[in-house]
């Protein structure tokens, strides 16, 4: 059976979503810097069977707009606030790249609100990334470098707009597509995030997180290393650690079927309270 999703949006906040499933857990999914919700279009086909699944496009992102949360610790109490709205008391949160660090700070400020965490090449402690990941910050040649990426991207939007979201991942096409997307955002938004982002420190706070947890990582992601993910789940008290063959900075877009797979293994297992994802 094919899940149908629906676009949908938030006017007193100003986030557009995506929402598939009607019955089940809730789990909200947050997308990294320059990305969108669409990314995990095929991921929500799949668990939309079983979970009711919110996809939100991130401030600054697609449709929602920056306002005042330029910050990863407003873009959290804006996530917190979405849950509130919509009634949802107990997720799964999945947050990719700086989504997951979001994903952290809402997890460390509400821990009555999630119930289990799903980190996915995640940007948490950026500063502690390869020192190229931080090029856009850089004086003089940040801004004009980052601009430049984003004329690529409007020069690939005419194909960009034709590769559907159920793509079948790989490389090539999803690289594109997301490179169509980043052009269209505003970048003066993006680059405030960014800054953001390199600033926000979790560090010692990642021992409070107290909710199963899965550290999954691309096993060629140069962004956020391999290295980078295992030293976040040696870090977060008895996280899972998983490394997703042939897949680099977004596995949902690049492997969407071992990705899902990946995350309904984690969904299904109990913690060690005996409590299942299924039972909450």
């Amino acid at each position: 059976m094919v899940t149908h999703i629906e676009q949908c949006y938030h006017h007193r906040l100003g986030l557009s979503y995506l929402t598939a499933g009607e019955k089940g857990p809730a789990i909200v999914f947050l997308h990294g810097w320059g990305a969108f919700k669409e990314l995990w279009w095929s991921t929500l086909r799949d668990l939309g069977r079983d979970y009711r699944c919110f996809a939100i496009d991130m401030p600054g992102h697609g449709e929602s707009r920056l306002g005042q949360a330029d910050q990863i610790e407003r873009i959290a109490t804006l996530v917190a606030d979405f849950c509130a709205d919509l009634g949802l008391t107990a997720i799964i949160l999945v947050g990719h790249s700086m989504g997951g660090s979001v994903a952290v700070e809402v997890t460390l400020r509400y821990p009555h609100l999630v119930r289990r965490l799903a980190l996915i090449d995640a940007a948490v402690d950026a500063y502690r990334m390869p020192t190229y990941t931080r090029l856009y910050l850089l004086p003089a040649i940040g801004w004009p470098v980052f601009r430049i990426t984003q004329a690529i991207g409007r020069a690939f939007r005419p194909i960009g707009q034709r590769i559907p979201h159920d793509h079948g991942g790989g490389w090539i096409r999803p690289w594109v597509r997301r490179a169509s997307y980043l052009a269209t955002f505003d970048p003066e938004g993006l680059y405030r995030i960014l800054r953001s982002l390199f600033a926000t420190r979790a560090d010692e706070r990642l021992q409070q997180i107290r909710v199963p947890t899965l550290v999954l990582t691309g096993q060629f992601d140069s962004l956020v290393p391999p290295s980078h993910a295992r030293r976040l789940a040696q870090v977060i008290p008895g996280a899972r650690y998983v490394v997703l063959p042939a897949s680099i900075h977004n596995p949902m877009d690049e492997r969407p079927g071992a990705f899902t797979r990946a995350l309904r293994a984690f969904l299904s297992d109990d913690d060690e309270d005996g409590r299942s994802a299924e039972r909450m």
